[in-house]
């Protein structure tokens, strides 16, 4: 009886840390894939005149537009050096 203890309980011990190991591992390629607000801006009604709104896009061109969710959808903007809104974002692509 001891030896079987002996025997099962390190395998058992393995194969619940290997398991524990694996799903930490997909929670954190999990978390990595969510999408985080920026902050962007929109042309109001020029660049040099910007509002800030929050969007879910990215600097990575993805031939897809950032647009803001207003009910009428306008594209947004990040700010170059002379803090005129006028540098592409894109959709993020899931």
């Amino acid at each position: 009886m001891k030896t079987i203890v002996k025997v099962i309980l390190p395998v058992l011990v393995f194969t619940l840390a290997s398991a524990a190991a694996v799903s930490t591992h997909e929670s954190k390629i999990n978390d990595s894939k969510k999408t985080v607000l920026i902050t962007a801006y929109i042309q109001n009604p020029s660049p040099q005149s910007c509002e800030s709104v929050a969007v879910n896009c990215s600097t990575v061109n993805t031939q897809q537009a950032c647009m803001t969710s207003e009910a009428t959808p306008r594209q947004a903007f990040d700010k170059d050096e002379a803090n005129a809104c006028n540098v592409n974002l894109y959709k993020i692509v899931e």
